[in-house]
């Protein structure tokens, strides 16, 4: 059956990749309780581990805001400024009866409640601590970040803590890339599976020496935590997370570090987007060849086939939905070093159907998210394939595409068997 599709000339787009990162202490965290509440904000937040050295709260509070950042450390008494800035809170404690007092606050985003808990033996503890701080303030998010092991680690802390938000850290750039995709697929299927957000936490610098204290900037680290940032948000990621603040700012006035300079520049790149992803639900994520260890390859009747360039670093794709009904593909360059053209191809989203149901008729809309804009804009159709476009380094882009049946020629029941 040949399929009305839609197509459009070569596009400048950006979309990367997902790196996930942290560092702080655990601790302390105890016993069990019920299920989560569950009614936490899906937002679009953008986070700094440890509040940077700056001279004075307003000037850091600004500081931060200007670098794009949303959500900061920041203490109670320190809430009439975070405000001022437009920006939310990160309260750390431990008591829900703090989260109790806070609850109405609109400033507060949630609670510092500990980092990379374990062994597995504090994890219904930790669950206790979830269900008493949702409890307490059920729209603000009690929070915890963990390690990058999956397995049964993973599914004992999904079992035993149920948290409300997943956040985990995984530096690809400082402890190898081979692991990075496996790590979101595993993080990813265990978000979507609990119906609840994911985070993910990148080094500033790309420079696996700044555990060593070697503070120099790679030419290329603008590009490779572009990388991270953009292939997270293809995996669903909706909180992004810096390790650390003093990476990103010089002690004093607060002045933006080199690497500091990328990251601000991200962060207000990614905002739009991240907002417009917020909304969604995640549905699938595909890779073209070259396959990383753990990602997948596209089904063959998968309606959207992205075919990248032979011999290079390849793309991925991960596809949405709101709650209208529409899909949304991101379609992201996993080459940081250099851009490549890649071909969506929209197919029928009913190959495989018994050859006596009646085909649908169908068309797509496809419209494309403008970053610089925050608008949608329609993807002019030229050819019966699909579209293509040229993915800078490290870069993607978001479609909407808009699905109409014209005709469903589905008959009522199971039919008869062909003669």
């Amino acid at each position: 059956m040949r399929i009305p599709l839609v197509s459009t000339r070569p596009l400048v787009t950006t979309v990367l990749a997902v790196g996930v990162s942290l560092g702080l202490a655990a601790g302390g965290l105890e016993a069990q309780g019920p299920a989560p509440a569950s009614g936490i904000p899906r937002d679009f937040w953008i986070y700094a581990w440890r509040a940077p050295k700056i001279d004075g709260t307003e000037a850091r509070l600004k500081a931060m805001a200007d670098a794009g950042f949303t959500v900061v450390d920041a203490t109670a008494d320190e809430l009439a400024s975070v405000a001022r800035h437009g920006l939310k809170a990160m309260i750390k404690t431990t008591d829900p009866a703090t989260a109790a007092r806070l609850a109405t606050n609109t400033t507060v985003w949630g609670y510092h409640l500990g980092d990379e808990p374990f062994p597995e033996a504090v994890f219904p503890g930790i669950g206790q601590r979830f269900r008493a701080f949702e409890q307490a303030a059920p729209r603000q998010v009690p929070f915890v970040n963990m390690l990058s092991t999956t397995g049964e680690f993973l599914r004992a802390y999904m079992a035993d803590a149920r948290p409300p938000l997943l956040s985990f850290d995984y530096y690809q750039w400082w402890w190898g890339s081979d692991r990075y995709f496996e790590k979101l697929e595993q993080f990813r299927d265990a978000a979507v599976r609990a119906g609840v957000p994911l985070a993910a936490c990148f080094e500033v610098s790309a420079n696996p020496g700044v555990e060593w204290g070697d503070r120099t900037r790679l030419a290329d680290n603008d590009r490779r935590l572009r990388h991270s940032v953009y292939t997270s948000l293809a995996y669903g990621v909706t909180g992004i997370e810096w390790f650390h603040g003093d990476e990103v700012f010089a002690p004093g006035a607060g002045a933006l570090t080199p690497a500091g300079r990328d990251v601000a520049a991200i962060n207000r790149e990614i905002a739009p987007l991240g907002r417009a992803l917020a909304g969604l639900s995640s549905i699938d994520v595909f890779h073209t060849a070259p396959l990383p260890a753990g990602a997948r390859s596209f089904p063959k009747e998968h309606w959207v086939q992205v075919i990248g360039e032979e011999g290079r670093a390849g793309a991925v794709l991960g596809t949405f939905r709101d709650g209208e009904g529409r899909d949304y593909a991101m379609v992201v360059n996993r080459d940081y070093r250099d851009a490549q053209t890649v071909v969506v191809k929209l197919q029928s989203k009913w190959l495989g159907i018994a050859p006596w149901y009646t085909p649908k008729q169908y068309k797509y809309a496809v419209d494309r998210f403008d970053r610089s804009t925050g608008q949608w804009t329609t993807v002019a159709s030229s050819s019966s394939v699909g579209f293509s476009y040229v993915l800078p380094p490290a870069e993607g882009e978001l479609f909407r595409i808009t699905t109409t049946v014209t005709q469903d020629g589905k008959a009522d029941g199971w039919p008869a068997p062909p003669r």
